[in-house]
């Protein structure tokens, strides 16, 4: 078994052999923390964004085979098995480099989307980093280190894609059996379809919500007397609230044409990777509503799910058969939901459900399942989702249905577990249940066990919260758009000078995509590189390659130009430049008396006309009394106000230089203490120049 140089426990989810992706930010950020990629290796989250910018990522290729003509289209579902290689031939084996700028985006939809072969190829590239013997770029690189792998204890998860659509399926045998015994009786348990096709219905993707995300109970429409539904409705809180076992996948791979169903042969190629879901569910709200179009508000009030995302690559040791045996035969499904490899096409996850009150130490343990107890499988579930061609989309998200075992201390549902409210479930502080009370939290749990490792989901946590308890609540948190703009595929040349370092802090303050290229020349070589004098007259860095909508690329010099580029054209993002009038023009005036004394030191040392003592002496002097005139006019808080603005961005780099010129800055307590607090900021430390591909000591 392959093992890591960073200590992972054997009974934690995130072993090497797991590594699932996820969105995070830092808790020291507040509202205000950048979101990125992140992998989950033992108790620490690997900031990819870190390694894409330090350049780790910069020698991975992705490898695929891409047809050369449409054929495919021309064969159609009847196309024969020659035909079929007839295409497989009139193919070739391509390469291309990584696009590493999803690890820098708020969401794994572009990661998602980039497909299979990228998938497998950071996976490789990660494994190789993180193994014992293998490449020790990273293990070697304390600051890189320092800055990459962040204890998870500091990290705020997020929701791991912007959920374009939901659906949730009835694909556990079990389950429809135990739920349609209850209401139709034992020999009518089953509906006459469900054997034909896995059974879905479209959920709410607006009220899918991360782990730990309190739940309110709902409130609607209630059935005035559960023995007669002729006395009509009332309104009021839910009193059969449960929860339901699940697992879901992403989507992944390029978006479906519409009107195209996907193939099952094509399926694994459009799942990206699994998540824990809990489905939460108004049981009397939804007996009420279901007939004849099935649940609505029962179902559309909240959906938590894991934040971490674990690859089918993770999962494939884990194939095995499931609860229904190694062939769908009694009935056989039709042609399009027909797998081949049925027979190990399910997973072998434990799952386990807890219920935990306030006066508890731990969850008490209600419910223990498995993942295999599924009739109808994800690729099914996907092709199925899309045989009338419906498109589907990277990140839309797909529930598994309730996951009900054999016994009655597997089953995924308190309907179940009470059998409708007929029994008591006790619980450990010897209170029991029918249906969940507030104050409870419901607790999954989800791994597979391997050799001496775990490949694991995480929490999928959520406390249930008493009815009305957000009424009070006016809005939602402040919502932060996915700006889409006119440019993109920002290349940033020249790593090592403070010009440059400033426009890298902007790009992380404003979660802008960009790769920032590493030096090919000896410092001060840099600004006169035949490479950069091609892009402009001047040969200064830094130089901003940018690309626009039509296809045009556009080179931009000068931080303060591209600094204000980046303000107008990517709007949305984090400003960095006030809009009021008066400090705009503070922040402007801070970061001119910067750059200006920066020129001067830069000509000074151009010259060739003072030995290279006599320029530190006069860069002391000169860089110090430049502090003492930013010291009388910065703010006690950051430069300008109490938020980051394009002058922090100037102080840092000019500070570091500072320390260089062995300037004594000791005085300058306001400088120092605005210079503490970025310090912590996730933006500045991924900007610094110590962390850069080919950073000078």
């Amino acid at each position: 078994m392959e093992s890591s140089w960073i200590h992972v426990q054997e009974d934690s989810d995130f072993s090497l052999q797991n590594l699932p992706y996820g969105i995070f930010s830092l808790k020291s950020e507040g509202q205000q923390g950048r979101a990125r990629v992140g992998v989950a290796i033992g108790d620490y989250v690997l900031d990819l964004s870190a390694l894409a910018t330090a350049g780790l990522f910069r020698d991975v290729t992705v490898r695929a085979t891409v047809l050369k003509t449409n054929s495919v289209e021309k064969i159609g579902e009847n196309g024969t098995s020659a035909d079929k290689a007839a295409v497989l031939a009139d193919s070739s084996e391509c390469t291309w480099p990584l696009d590493t700028s999803v690890f820098s985006q708020p969401t794994l939809n572009a990661f998602m989307a980039s497909g299979k072969p990228s998938w497998q190829a950071i996976r490789k590239r990660l494994t190789q980093l993180l193994a014992n013997g293998g490449d020790p770029i990273l293990k070697d690189n304390a600051p890189l280190k320092r800055l990459a792998l962040i204890s998870a204890c500091e990290t705020k998860l997020h929701l791991p894609a912007d959920i374009g659509d939901y659906t949730d399926f009835y694909s556990s045998r079990e389950h429809a059996t135990n739920v349609g015994t209850m209401f139709r009786g034992k020999d009518n348990a089953l509906q006459p379809n469900w054997l034909h096709l896995p059974v879905g219905y479209h959920g709410r993707a607006s009220s899918v919500v991360v782990s730990g995300t309190n739940v309110v109970r709902p409130r609607g429409q209630l059935q005035a007397d559960p023995s007669d539904d002729k006395k009509g409705s009332v309104y009021g809180a839910c009193r059969l609230l449960d929860f339901e076992l699940e697992m879901a996948f992403y989507v992944g791979g390029p978006p479906t044409a519409l009107g195209r169903p996907l193939t099952i042969e094509e399926a694994e190629e459009h799942i990206f990777g699994f998540s824990l879901m809990n489905d939460w569910s108004a049981r009397d709200i939804q007996k009420w509503e279901y007939v004849p179009l099935g649940p609505f508000g029962a179902k559309n009030f909240s959906t938590t799910i894991s934040p971490w995302v674990v690859t089918l690559d993770a999962l494939e040791p884990f194939r095995c058969t499931s609860s229904a045996g190694p062939a769908q035969d009694s009935p056989a499904p039709l042609s399009y939901l027909h797998d081949k490899d049925y027979s190990t096409g399910s997973y072998n996850v434990n799952l386990e459900v807890g219920i935990q009150t306030d006066d508890m130490m731990s969850a008490s343990v209600v419910s223990r399942s498995n993942f295999r107890n599924m009739y109808w499988n994800a690729k099914q579930q996907l092709v199925h989702h899309s045989v009338t061609g419906c498109n589907m989309r990277p990140g839309d998200l797909l529930g598994s249905g309730t996951i009900s075992g054999q016994d009655s201390t597997s089953y995924g549902s308190m309907l179940e577990l009470s059998w409708r409210g007929a029994k008591e479930i006790p619980l450990s502080d010897g209170t029991t249940r029918k249906f969940l009370k507030d104050g409870d939290t419901v607790k999954m749990r989800g791994y597979c066990q391997g050799d001496g490792f775990r490949v694991g989901f995480g929490e999928c946590d959520g406390r249930i919260l008493p009815a009305g308890s957000e009424d009070l609540v006016l809005s939602a948190q402040p919502f932060t758009t996915t700006f889409k703009p006119a440019y993109h595929t920002l290349k940033l040349h020249g790593c090592r000078t403070s010009n440059s370092w400033r426009v890298r802090i902007c790009l992380h303050l404003k979660n802008i995509p960009f790769s920032c290229l590493p030096d090919i020349a000896p410092r001060h070589a840099e600004q006169s590189g035949e490479e950069c004098g091609e892009m402009n007259l001047l040969q200064l860095v830094p130089t901003l390659e940018v690309s626009d909508t039509t296809g045009g690329v556009h080179v931009l010099t000068q931080s303060m130009a591209i600094i204000e580029f980046l303000e107008a054209a990517f709007q949305g993002s984090y400003p960095v430049l006030p809009s009021d009038p008066l400090a705009r023009a503070q922040v402007c005036q801070i970061s001119e008396m910067i750059n200006s004394n920066q020129i001067t030191l830069e000509i000074m040392k151009s010259s060739g006309n003072e030995s290279e003592l006599t320029c530190r002496q006069h860069a002391q002097v000169l860089t110090e009394k430049c502090c003492a005139a930013l010291e009388t006019i910065v703010g006690d808080t950051y430069c300008v106000g109490d938020s980051i603005t394009m002058a922090d961005t100037y102080l840092i780099p000019m500070l570091y230089d500072a320390r260089r010129c062995e300037a004594n800055l000791d005085r300058f307590q306001k400088l120092l203490n605005i210079e503490a607090k970025c310090a912590n900021m996730a933006a500045f430390q991924a900007a610094r120049a110590d962390v850069q591909l080919g950073a000078f000591a």
